[in-house]
């Protein structure tokens, strides 16, 4: 049976069935070919998914970059090289979610900034022009606080180096405030960061990719947000440069100064040269000094008084004093000046005015010759110390815990005058004795008045 009829000649049913056959699956390889195509995603080598809608990628990005931009405060663009491309990936599942959440981790942008330059060399990136101005005022106004207290006035400023800015391109975590970037040349550029060739567009690395501003940690060895940094910066061309700044103030310091009071004397016959009395006490006065002073990275490098006026003036202080000389109880031989032998561990020389006798704590100090004593007190060095005077010559015991007698006292020879201690300056308990030889004034005024002598000469050990 034929199933048409042809000119040419009879044609078999089968080659029709075969035809449509082939219609058929090419029709349904083309279906799936344009049903299974998808637009993949990636940012620079990094493939990030398959989405459906590549204008949904692109409204995400453009958002991204806006609520980035409102975050940081500044114009942002969009820094990775984003690439959208569509093609045939049979059995893929598009997930726009999950590709918005990667493109989030792998963001980061840029924004134009300016470097500030000393001498030419670049230090830090700000982020408008106006913060080369603000960086001066923030660091004079540290350098004038942390050097006067805040109380003086600055008239002038003057920055040795020439600062200047170029414009360029950086990450926004990279941008230093005024203050942040005066705090780094306070410290006399410790800390810089090492970047590319300024001429290119300024990418500093190293710095985080998420979308909340990082602080700048000064941590001299992990660097600013991870940029290495140290004593000193690298140029292009890699050598070493020293970024420092130096800040000259002037400035008008008011300052209030104690005028000392004198002293006037009164005379009596009566009384011993190694008394007095004070009949009237002296005060203080006070004078207003304005000064113009010249700093030098808050170091003081010239001061001169522009003004200077008294505003309380000063009260002598009047004091009686005798004429009349002690009478001559010393016998001019003196014994040992504690109770017990002790140690001598350092000896009399032209450094060392006395002796040090090693001894326990609370021994009895002894008047090593008849005498009066004439001051009792505390220095800083000498402790709780003494002087008996003796006529031709003085003693003076040191570094004492206690005294058992008071100025003007009369003692003899042995009597215990005082407990050994350490007072002062002192390793340990222990006496400091010396000896001196009057001037031939009978009088105590200054403690290296008169001569000092070996006190080992009057004793045979």
């Amino acid at each position: 049976m034929k199933c048409s009829l042809f000119k040419n000649g009879n044609i078999p049913c089968s080659y029709f069935i075969i035809s449509s056959a082939l219609i058929v699956s090419l029709a349904l390889s083309l279906f799936n070919h344009f049903n299974s195509q998808v637009y993949v995603v990636s940012i620079g080598y990094n493939e990030v998914g398959v989405v459906e809608d590549s204008s949904e990628i692109e409204l995400f990005v453009e958002g991204l970059t806006e609520w980035s931009s409102k975050m940081y405060g500044l114009d942002l663009e969009f820094n990775e090289n984003l690439i959208i491309r569509k093609e045939a990936r049979p059995g893929s599942e598009p997930d726009a979610l999950a590709v918005r959440e990667r493109i989030k981790q792998l963001s980061s942008f840029r924004t134009d900034a300016y470097m500030i330059q000393v001498d030419g060399q670049p230090f830090v990136p700000v982020a408008c022009q106006s913060d080369l101005d603000l960086m001066i005022e923030a660091l004079t106004e540290e350098y004038a606080v942390e050097s006067n207290g805040g109380s003086a006035k600055v008239v002038d400023v003057d920055v040795s180096e020439d600062l200047t800015l170029q414009k360029l391109t950086v990450n926004p975590d990279s941008l230093f405030t005024a203050v942040e970037a005066a705090s780094l040349l306070k410290n006399n550029g410790s800390e810089h960061y090492i970047y590319s060739d300024p001429e290119t567009e300024l990418m500093l690395q190293g710095f985080t990719n998420g979308l909340q501003p990082e602080s700048h940690n000064y941590n001299s060895s992990s660097g600013v947000n991870g940029i290495a940094t140290g004593s000193n910066s690298k140029n292009a061309a890699g050598s070493e440069t020293d970024v420092t700044l130096n800040v000259k103030t002037l400035e008008e310091v008011t300052e209030v100064e104690v005028i000392p009071f004198s002293k006037e004397y009164i005379y009596d016959d009566d009384m011993l040269i190694t008394e007095k009395e004070i009949n009237e006490p002296g005060q203080d006065g006070k004078k207003e000094i304005i000064y113009q002073v010249e700093r030098q990275n808050g170091i003081e490098i010239d001061r001169k008084v522009i003004s200077e006026e008294v505003i309380k003036e000063p009260q002598a202080q009047v004091e009686i004093k005798g004429r009349k000389n002690p009478p001559a109880r010393g016998t001019g031989s003196f014994i040992w000046p504690v109770q017990g032998e002790g140690t001598i561990y350092n000896a009399f020389s032209s450094g060392h005015p006395g002796i040090d006798i090693h001894i326990a704590h609370g021994t009895n100090v002894l008047a090593a010759d008849n005498g009066i004593v004439t001051y009792t007190g505390y220095g800083s060095t000498q402790g709780k110390y003494l002087i008996l005077q003796h006529g031709r010559y003085w003693t003076l015991y040191l570094h004492n815990s206690a005294h058992l007698v008071s100025e003007g006292d009369r003692v003899s020879k042995g009597q215990p005058i005082a407990k050994v201690g350490a007072t002062g300056r002192a390793f340990g308990p222990h006496l400091h004795f010396e000896i001196r030889a009057d001037d031939g004034s009978g009088e105590w005024d200054s403690y290296y008045q008169h001569r000092p002598v070996d006190p080992m000469r009057f004793y045979k050990r």
